[in-house]
């Protein structure tokens, strides 16, 4: 679960990061610079340790999932952040938890526990409640929040992603794991931006300060997915993924440090279930 938290730390970030980027160099530049940069690392720390490459050529098939699944997370969860507010995307987008936890239960035969499952819920309720002013949410009902389809779809990628990178992990260990995922993914994203989005890389390109921040978003996601590799490598998934699922709680206390948000009741309530389920989970 530690392993867990530490992602969330890195993942908070990165979210909090991109939001501020995304807005001003395109959702679609933040990715490619943030996974580059993270996928120059990787391949750093497989050359320092003398990792034989050629090992990831027997998991080419779920290597392909992952980063077909993860890519088109990235992609549409960076562009939920520039489109609508921190607030509705990153609840939204922990909700991937749920999706990762029922594909480790129906295919890598993890049995959890009532006390993990209720754990869980407790831990995404509170999350969601930490991350959302309910008064505003209730008063905007009319309309569909702007960046919403975007952070669903997110939602089931970083699910389907999240399992495959903890089976990658799991059968070639993190290292090798990990650098197969973000070569793939690199792959992945070429296309999108060759085929789908040119204009918005051409016209975007000089957009100056946002670069360093793009660079932060790619290492604070490094270390959230380095984090989550290693956790699910030692241990089951479904408490790595619960615990991983708190991110938006670090992306919410910096726009409170950095922005001056002021906290509404029912986000002080969020706090306190996020602990209480965390709790439970780490007891079961």
């Amino acid at each position: 679960m530690i392993f867990g938290l530490v992602a969330a730390l890195g993942w908070g970030v990165a979210d909090f990061a991109g939001a501020v980027s995304a807005r001003r160099l395109g959702s679609l530049w933040v990715v490619l610079v943030a996974q580059t940069a993270s996928a120059i690392v990787v391949t750093g720390i497989i050359l320092a340790g003398g990792h034989d490459a050629g090992l990831v050529g027997s998991a080419l098939g779920l290597l392909a999932i992952n980063g077909a699944f993860s890519a088109a997370a990235y992609v549409t969860h960076y562009r939920a952040l520039e489109l609508g507010p921190v607030a509705v995307v990153s609840p939204v987008g922990a909700t991937y938890a749920l999706v990762g936890v029922l594909l480790a239960t129906l295919l890598l035969h993890e049995r959890p526990s009532a006390l993990t499952i209720t754990g869980g819920l407790i831990t995404i309720a509170g999350v969601m409640l930490t991350s959302t002013d309910l008064a505003k949410v209730f008063s905007g009902m009319h309309r569909m929040p702007p960046g919403l389809p975007w952070a669903v779809a997110s939602a089931c990628g970083f699910g389907v992603g999240g399992y495959t990178l903890a089976k990658l992990s799991q059968d070639l260990g993190w290292e090798l794991g990990l650098w197969g995922s973000r070569c793939s993914q690199l792959i992945a994203f070429a296309a999108v931006g060759l085929l789908w989005r040119r204009r918005e890389l051409r016209g975007r390109f000089l957009a100056g300060p946002a670069w360093l921040a793009a660079v932060t978003v790619g290492g604070s996601d490094l270390l959230g997915v380095v984090a989550f590799s290693i956790g699910a490598e030692r241990g089951f998934v479904t408490p790595v993924l619960i615990a991983s699922a708190v991110f938006p709680l670090i992306a919410v206390l910096l726009s409170v440090v950095y922005l001056h948000e002021r906290p509404v009741a029912n986000q002080y309530a969020g706090v306190v279930l996020t602990v209480v389920g965390l709790a439970t989970v780490g007891l079961a």
